[in-house]
């Protein structure tokens, strides 16, 4: 199939091409995938999704404290929640192997949620009074946006 690209954008591309050494072809498919993916997820999920990306690329001893390396198979697990979640969190490694999701609202109440390796997660939640609870759900999108909704009445 061949599709019409103005002069324009033809001259950028090449311009594109030989600063960076790739193909035009590589150059327009990279732009085009790009593209689509800002059209399809939010830029918050995108968001989240790069700081994953460098949360896995952490070093072991990352904290100075002999913090180990997030395993691909626990990056991969929040991954999945992000992808089902109705609102985007906050994103933090924390130094006891588990990923740190949270959501801060306006009026002081916070609700967190700690990931693992295990099948269940832990929660905190304070409410804008200041009384807290925590406990711990099964590790599913279900029961994180379940109790987000409970939270935003």
């Amino acid at each position: 199939m061949f599709i019409p690209i103005p002069f324009e954008i033809q001259n950028a591309v090449k311009n594109e091409s030989s600063l960076t050494g790739k193909s035009i072809r590589q150059i327009i498919t990279d732009k085009l995938r790009q593209e689509t993916a800002e059209k399809i997820y939010s830029k918050d999920l995108l968001a989240n999704l790069q700081k994953l990306n460098e949360i896995q690329k952490l070093p072991k001893n990352w904290n100075g404290n002999g913090a180990s390396r997030f395993s691909k198979k626990l990056i991969n697990k929040v991954k999945e929640l992000l992808f089902e979640l109705n609102k985007q969190p906050q994103v933090f490694p924390t130094a006891n192997d588990s990923i740190q999701i949270e959501y801060n609202f306006e009026d002081g109440s916070y609700l967190e949620f700690q990931i693992s390796k295990l099948k269940l997660l832990e929660f905190l939640k304070i409410t804008k009074d200041g009384s807290e609870t925590s406990g711990t759900i099964p590790c599913s999108h279900y029961y994180i946006n379940q109790m987000l909704e409970e939270f935003y009445e």
